[in-house]
């Protein structure tokens, strides 16, 4: 979970005022993934149906602005675990960054034959 991060104002995930003009966006997980509540989910359905969703440029930021806006009217219970891994694939993830194409696959066959995450070390 990224809480109180500063929008970057020059480089590659440049942002620019006009586009975000707060000094801190919402908290957001970022990383290869995440996992919403299904109230938050439908939510967000709901939202998005009804024309009321804004969209950022960077989608781990956009859903933080949208479980914030979800936030102001039931509480939102944020949680991180170290299964869902930034850096590599760690054993029974549940997610995992940086894989190849043929590791995404691999580990996709031994969850299917295996019933369980486990990770692929080729390249």
């Amino acid at each position: 979970m990224n809480y109180y991060h500063k929008p970057l104002r020059n480089g590659k995930w440049a942002v620019t005022y006009e586009e975000w003009p707060e000094e801190e966006y919402p908290p957001y997980a970022n990383g290869p993934g995440y996992i919403v509540s299904s109230d938050i989910a439908q939510f967000i359905v709901d939202e998005f149906e009804n024309h009321k969703l804004g969209l950022f440029k960077m989608e781990d930021v956009s859903m933080g602005m949208w479980v914030e806006k979800f936030n102001s009217s039931k509480a939102v219970e944020y949680q991180h675990s170290l299964k869902f891994c930034q850096f590599r694939c760690i054993e029974d993830y549940y997610t995992a960054h940086y894989q190849s194409s043929r590791q995404m696959l691999c580990m996709w066959d031994k969850l299917q034959k295996q019933g369980k995450p486990q990770c692929c070390n080729m390249r």
